[in-house]
């Protein structure tokens, strides 16, 4: 129970610096001033879109692409149909024009169709949108300023969920807020390490220097931000360019996708594990190393406490059977349960630690809808979040850990 009460404890501490970091880190970054490019210093833009079995959400992306308000003069879009098998590439044809070309290979997953388009484009800024994904009209536009910084070799979105829908796309969606204020925060110390696979900027001459995607790797887009990372180049966050994917809705695809996510950054950070050091600044001695140790306290007591909730549960089932407690009265149990509930709070410092990060968080989340507008539904969506994505996550990263440990594949579906 000592060993318990010291990492609780630990992971409390550290949350408190995590939270004064990321503050710190939000401010500073507002604070900082940016070489952005002008509208007539605009580059070239090729927009990849790969796609395998999109037929319903095709055409409402590339006709959201196509709504940008790029220069049209300085504007392609690649869409590269991986052998859909059903009407993805009949669906895309029917937008073939000067901007908008139109490819199709054999099935080879992804990081394939990425890089067969990469042969094909023009630009010298590339985007890799998926097929699920809609980005606004200033999106682009405003995500390729940034380039005019030459040590930018990528450029990130604010991620959001499209029309969420259920609990589960709300605790995504709380989710995608709450990263858009810590990316924010990591974008003022140059620690960005994910670029979102489902709309990110980059700048051709890496993939001309360091090559293309890893097609053998199941998140091509976390390999190619560590990587950027790696060679000493920065990544930058464009608050100002929503970008709306559409989510998991149901239990299984959602514990698939996260199995696959977790299992690649566990790989992709032991395959540039030589970034946890101080030449690379706070993302290699503090927001990789912080990240993994919250990581690890977060799944270990979050198995504990479901595991030791369940044990009270059926204690306090047994007692309430041998004291022959009144199970029909409702006004009865309701009270009953008030009572324990109540004195479970206000008796235990660490619910009071937990409801302080929640309020917090909540405040993030709050802050994180400045640049992209209102979200509907914000409240309840933070209460569903806080309601149940603990549990998930413990029960998601439980599932990718045995997976790695056990070397067994993983694949996208």
């Amino acid at each position: 129970m000592g060993f318990i009460i010291f990492l609780i404890y630990t992971s409390i501490y550290i949350g408190l610096i995590a939270i004064t970091f990321y503050i710190l880190g939000y401010n500073s970054d507002k604070k900082k001033k940016k070489l952005l490019f002008s509208d007539d210093e605009l580059p070239k833009v090729s927009v990849i879109i790969p796609a395998y079995n999109e037929e319903k959400s095709i055409a409402r992306t590339i006709e959201s692409i196509i709504a940008s308000d790029y220069p049209k003069n300085k504007f392609e879009i690649i869409v590269v149909d991986d052998g859909s098998k059903d009407k993805t590439l009949e669906i895309a044809k029917k937008y073939k024009s000067k901007i908008v070309k139109i490819f199709t290979k054999k099935n080879g997953g992804k990081g394939t169709a990425l890089n067969f388009a990469l042969k094909k484009v023009t630009g010298e800024i590339i985007f890799s949108m998926d097929a699920d994904t809609f980005a606004t009209p200033r999106s682009v536009r405003e995500m390729t300023r940034y380039f005019k910084n030459p040590e930018v070799m990528s450029v990130s979105p604010s991620m959001l969920i499209y029309q969420p829908k259920g609990p589960l796309q709300r605790i995504q969606q709380a989710e995608y807020l709450f990263g858009l204020f810590i990316r924010k925060a990591f974008s003022s110390v140059n620690a960005i390490h994910v670029t979102p696979g489902a709309f990110s900027a980059y700048r051709k001459t890496f993939f001309d220097k360091y090559g293309g995607y890893d097609e053998k790797n199941i998140t091509e887009d976390l390999e190619m931000s560590l990587r950027i990372q790696y060679m000493g180049y920065n990544i930058e966050y464009s608050p100002e360019s929503p970008a709306y994917t559409i989510a998991p809705n149901k239990f299984k695809p959602l514990l698939i996708q996260r199995r696959r996510w977790y299992t690649g950054l566990m790989r992709n950070t032991w395959k540039y594990k030589g970034i946890f050091q101080p030449k690379y600044g706070d993302l290699g001695v503090f927001v990789l190393p912080i990240a993994w140790i919250s990581i690890f306290f977060s799944v270990f007591l979050i198995n504990y406490f479901v595991i030791k909730t369940l044990f009270n549960i059926q204690k306090e089932l047994s007692f309430l059977i041998s004291i022959n407690f009144d199970f029909t009265s409702i006004f009865g149990i309701g009270s009953y349960f008030l009572e324990r509930l109540a004195f479970t709070i206000f008796m235990n410092p660490i619910i009071v630690f937990f409801l302080l990060f929640a309020t917090v968080m909540g405040i993030y989340m709050k802050f994180a809808t400045k640049k992209v507008g209102k979200v509907r539904g914000l409240p309840g969506t933070i209460i569903v979040y806080f309601l149940f994505f603990s549990i998930l996550f413990g029960f998601w990263w439980t599932v990718s850990i045995i997976y790695v440990a056990l070397n067994k594949k993983v694949t996208w579906r």
